[in-house]
């Protein structure tokens, strides 16, 4: 028996485990927390632990597959062997790219790929070695604001400053539910024990969300139940607050920032008793979180996806930008500061241009961290401009909005290629099916943490076992492809080296790959970030100053006017669907997973407040319509005090309905949320392609 150092893959603190490995038999007999891990100690969630689970699935996609059949039958394949994969797929992406443009070819990375190093990488290089026009990625459903607003404020995708919950007095939390969902874009061990450390030190923890959230206890924090999609407005009234009574640090933006005279013209128009009603919180509450946060000792401050996937989770994540800024709380102890990490990525973050816009099929356009607005996948395919695709570790069909369409554009495609580790409903219309290794399987080091580790280490993973069956690494296929399609690939190397890109980047801090392996749980702790490195290392602007009014937040301001006056002559009884995490979920890929079937997590209802299911003269656990502007579902009610009234809420990521090769999840399909959102064009936000996905006005009627 082996003891084998790993880390999950799963979600963004990729919590340290332990394999436990028969060598003999490449074997993985359990997993385990690592308590000898430098940082984590021996904290890991049950998601982690049961990833055997997935290792072991009978279900899952172990072996290439070619489609048998037209794209409307029954999804038929045959087992097919690499060579003859290889050969096959790249003969149909020669002949589609010389029937058609070069750039008709489209690629969709998923969410599963920001935690794989090598495989993202690879799946870069082969779009730019084939002039792939469109890339889509799972980024513009989750994070895409947060990349645009960097951008725009600091110079560079890569800085997103994260709080510094150790040493913080007061910590304000907007649309984020750490005890669910870990905290993203924050990669820490145990987040809510920090924060209960917070209130233990006699500081405080406040949570803005229309829910009545799991995260808040009396140990750990209170919340302000704000109406949805409006934080942009209660941002902007704390700011004004805060000018209004001159709590500003007037020296600390003078040194750090440009055009901050603009930011005081724009909250002008959004002071506390104006956004009161919009925002569905007191103007004396506004006041009091504003005076709470401006006059804390220190104060931290973080965003989340029940923010960003709004209409303006662009202008939010600027306005949470600003308000740290002001408040002189911007890379100071116990503010928001940029841990850097083994690399410092905010230096290669930079734009490509002054001006990222585009004219398009669909407008004016621009492109985010190298994506398209993923809610216009199916427009692109309608139009032919799309003729194949490439979709890896991602399932649109079910994460992105708009699933009739795509069902038909998926359909409609000349060439789909899917490479994952299962079968999900979107490889349903694939041509072919190239089986992934998993985490379990893969070298892997967690450079997907560089500017978000509050402790910032570096840990190698090696694989823990050979891949099982016919799975392959990510860069592996990519390579073979390419080297099938006469193109550099890394399989001209002898050995290939798909980590190299890693090893350089790990000369920044004098390590390398071998030096980690020769470490306890091959990790690496690193020196605790300054504060001041968010200007000295991080911001890129010229100068070195952050800009306040960038033109990409002017582009936004009409917009937000407009929005606000919508929202002031909203009927009261409107219904708004908020997104919902669970823990026994993980997007749409954990489905079939036994353990996390619990009696309680078979489904995902439409919760409601009790208030709002008697004002309809419905009932609990009822069947029920949910319709919007876009289409119509059937859910079943679940009462749920913790809502605020007017707030219903579904869970993302089911209606695994047609895909019956996977059992479970198809014996517990739930249902496709996303099928109701808004979608094509006007559905998302143009600063940043950030898809529209939370705050979505319905209604909700006995079916």
């Amino acid at each position: 028996m082996k003891e084998i150092s790993t880390y999950c893959r799963i979600c963004e603190p990729q919590c340290a485990l332990v394999a436990h490995v028969d060598d003999e038999q490449q074997q993985i007999i359990k997993l385990v927390p690592d308590k000898s891990h430098p940082v984590h100690k021996g904290f890991a969630c049950h998601k982690g632990i049961n990833f055997l689970e997935v290792h072991r699935d009978p279900d899952r996609l172990d072996h290439p597959q070619a489609r048998v059949g037209g794209k409307l039958d029954q999804p038929a394949f045959d087992r097919v062997s690499w060579p003859d994969a290889i050969a096959a797929a790249s003969g149909a992406i020669k002949e589609l790219q010389s029937t058609h443009t070069d750039d008709s070819l489209g690629i969709y990375i998923g969410n599963p790929s920001a935690f794989n190093s090598t495989g993202r990488d690879a799946a870069r290089q082969f779009a730019r070695a084939l002039n792939v026009g469109y890339s889509f990625g799972s980024g513009t459903q989750d994070c895409s604001n947060k990349f645009a607003a960097s951008e725009a404020i600091y110079g560079t995708v890569n800085l997103q400053p994260i709080p510094d919950l150790k040493h913080t007095d007061y910590f304000l939390s907007l649309g984020c539910n750490p005890r669910i969902s870990h905290m993203s874009f924050v990669h820490m061990t145990d987040p809510m024990g920090a924060i209960r450390d917070i209130v233990t030190r006699g500081g405080k923890v406040r949570y803005i969300n229309p829910r009545r959230i799991e995260s808040a206890t009396p140990a750990t924090g209170s919340v302000s139940q704000v109406k949805p999609d409006t934080d942009v407005y209660l941002l902007a009234a704390i700011i004004q607050e805060i000018k209004a009574q001159n709590w500003q640090d007037d020296d600390w933006i003078a040194d750090h920032a440009d055009d901050i005279k603009s930011v005081w013209e724009y909250v002008a128009d959004y002071d506390p008793d104006t956004v009161a009603d919009v925002v569905g919180l007191s103007a004396e509450e506004i006041r009091s979180i504003a005076r709470e946060f401006a006059l804390a000792g220190s104060a931290s401050i973080h965003m989340s996806t029940g923010v960003n996937m709004g209409r303006q989770g662009t202008l939010a994540y600027w306005l949470v930008q600003m308000l740290s800024l002001i408040t002189g709380n911007l890379g100071r102890r116990g503010g928001n500061i940029y841990s850097p990490g083994f690399f410092p990525a905010a230096t290669v973050g930079k734009p490509q241009s002054d001006d990222p816009y585009f004219d398009s099929n669909f407008g004016e356009m621009r492109r985010i961290a190298g994506s398209l607005p993923g809610n216009l996948l199916a427009d692109h395919i309608e139009q032919g401009l799309i003729k194949g695709l490439i979709c890896m570790s991602g399932n649109p069909l079910l994460s992105m909005a708009g699933e009739a369409r795509l069902k038909k554009a998926l359909a409609s495609l000349e060439l789909l290629i899917v490479i994952d580790i299962y079968p999900s409903a979107t490889a349903a219309f694939a041509d072919f099916l190239l089986p992934a290794a998993d985490w379990l399987e893969r070298d892997d080091i967690n450079s997907v943490s560089l500017g978000f580790q509050p402790v910032p280490y570096v840990q190698y993973a090696q694989a823990a076992v050979h891949p099982q069956h016919d799975r392959k690494p990510e860069w592996w296929i990519f390579a073979s492809l390419l080297r099938a399609l006469e193109m550099p690939s890394l399989l001209d190397s002898d050995p290939p080296d798909p980590m190299a890109r890693i090893n350089r980047q790990l000369q920044r801090s004098d390590l390398n790959i071998d030096l980690l392996l020769q470490q306890s749980a091959n990790t690496v702790t690193l020196p605790d970030p300054e504060p001041n490195m968010i200007f000295t290392l991080g911001v890129q602007q010229p100068g070195g100053k952050l800009i306040c009014m960038p033109s990409l937040i002017r582009r936004g301001l009409a917009a937000c006017k407009e929005i606000f006056a919508s929202l002031q002559t909203e009927s009261a009884t409107q219904l708004k669907l908020i997104t919902l995490r669970t823990n026994y979920m993980m997007n749409s890929w954990l489905h079939n997973i036994p353990s996390l079937k619990r009696d309680h997590a078979l489904d995902n209802p439409l919760h409601m407040h009790p208030d709002d299911i008697e004002r309809l003269a419905l009932r609990d656990a009822q069947e029920v319509y949910v319709k919007s502007d876009f289409g119509k579902i059937v859910g079943t009610i679940e009462s749920d005090d913790t809502l605020r009234v007017g707030v219903v809420a579904m869970t993302h990521g089911w209606g695994h309905q047609s895909n019956q090769r996977l059992g479970i999840a198809t014996n517990h399909p739930g249902v496709n949320v996303n099928a109701i959102l808004p979608t094509g064009p006007g559905s998302y936000d143009p600063l940043s392609n950030m898809s529209f996905m939370t705050g979505i006005p319905v209604e909700v009627e006995a079916s």
